[in-house]
């Protein structure tokens, strides 16, 4: 028999999750918005045909300040990427949050959007339940977070598997799995619309460009494991880089914010000067650039981005911007997959991208399922014969991960120090 407890939870999920899928959808758009604007509509009106490194620069330095501004308001910006994903901010951290959210992300540091919309989205749920008891509030935050992180996925399965995740490792009570899926699905409603009310758009998730993939090889499966191996490497190796970053970032916050563009901006001026690598293969999230990079014959191109995009992902992770760590990170693995596929020619460029994929998310997020799942349906218009390649990804990223942060004593899952999870703090 249905509680009725659990009904009216129900209801709430499905209200909390319009609510903030359609918060989270406007946010999204802002975000667009302004780097349209910023990084091409503005230079084409100065009869640029794009964004110069020294344009770049100036507004890196213009963004960075917005953040030193926002760690002047209450909660002082909130918890950095490294920290993991939080459902539990209050509402007085929220404005600068979001401030400088969008001093990073439209002025192009190389974070994504992931974090900023769980805190908007948990900000919806403790607005709705402002008069409620606290673990009422809490769960409700949670399933406003989790369906505002549905939005930009552009698949409410990949949420949802991660959601799942948490569950299996004790981050989330199991209670709150059958309401958090009716939140995500309401807020999928409110992206795609419902008969004649048009929606906000849902995101298309996906590589463009990939051929077709539908017969495996063995040699596929031996090479998709070593660029497994070394895309896990890579992010792993960035991360760590951000977290020495960080804690020297901590003593001087606002000099950091400064030297994290500063050193965005060398590297930008270095890649547009000397290989002509347009900027959105350094700058934002990386999904904007994933089109130019697959079509990429140059070997020596592919390297300078990964290295350069690791480079600014890894100072924006450390550098006290705030953002979210996936999207950045599945940009690198799609670097390690299309070198992979120029160095050796015979082997197919798209089950190489998905383990790369894979690798890095996992990498990253200590998430492993989740990471598989993205790694598939980043490529998934290639064919299913992709998905073991995203599989072993997902794993040898994640055993990656667990190596390096055994053999340098970082946290380890359950939780930090090996103490009981904070069922309010996520992996990351």
């Amino acid at each position: 028999m249905i509680h009725a407890s659990m009904v009216k939870m129900l209801l709430i999920a499905v209200v909390v999750g319009c609510l903030a899928a359609a918060a989270a959808s406007i946010f999204d758009e802002l975000i667009s918005l302004g780097q349209e604007f910023l990084f091409t509509d503005l230079p084409q009106h100065y009869g640029l045909s794009q964004a110069p490194w020294w344009w770049v620069a100036i507004l890196l330095v213009i963004g960075a300040s917005i953040v030193a501004l926002a760690r002047k308001l209450p909660g002082e910006t909130g918890n950095g990427p490294l920290t993991g994903f939080h459902f539990d901010d209050p509402l007085s951290m929220v404005p600068s949050v979001l401030l400088a959210a969008f001093g990073t992300l439209i002025f192009g540091f190389a974070l994504g959007p992931e974090a900023p919309l769980i805190v908007l989205g948990t900000a919806v749920g403790a607005i709705l339940t402002r008069n409620a008891e606290p673990k009422v509030r809490q769960a409700v935050m949670f399933l406003g977070g989790g369906a505002a992180i549905g939005s930009v996925f552009g698949n409410p399965f990949v949420t949802g598997f991660m959601l799942l995740e948490f569950a299996a490792i004790g981050m989330v009570p199991p209670a709150l799995i059958v309401p958090a899926f009716v939140a995500l699905a309401s807020g999928y409603l409110v992206e795609l619309g419902i008969a004649n009310l048009p929606g906000f758009g849902a995101h298309s998730l996906a590589v463009p460009g990939l051929p077709e993939y539908n017969s495996v090889a063995p040699r596929d499966v031996a090479l998709g494991l070593l660029v497994a191996l070394i895309a896990g490497l890579v992010a792993v190796a960035v991360r760590e880089a951000a977290v020495v970053f960080d804690k020297r970032a901590q003593k001087k916050a606002v000099l950091a914010l400064y030297l994290a563009a500063a050193v965005t901006a060398v590297v930008v001026f270095i890649v547009q000067v000397f290989f002509d690598i347009p900027v959105d293969q350094v700058l934002f999230s990386g999904n904007s650039g994933m089109a130019t990079l697959v079509k990429q014959t140059s070997i020596v191109v592919v390297i300078v981005t990964l290295i350069a995009k690791g480079i600014a992902y890894a100072v924006a992770l450390g550098g006290g911007l705030r953002g979210g760590p996936i999207f950045p990170a599945t940009f690198l693995g799609v670097c390690v997959g299309v070198i992979a596929a120029l160095v050796f020619p015979f082997v197919p460029v798209s089950p190489m991208v998905a383990a790369g994929i894979a690798a890095s998310a996992a990498g990253i997020m200590r998430l492993p399922a989740t990471a598989a799942l993205l790694g598939a349906v980043l490529v998934s218009g290639t064919g299913p014969a992709v998905a073991p390649f995203a599989i072993f990804g997902a794993v040898i990223g994640l055993i990656v991960r667990t190596v390096v942060d055994r053999k340098l004593g970082n946290p380890v899952p359950p939780g930090p120090d090996g103490r009981p999870a904070d069922p309010n703090v996520l992996p990351a």
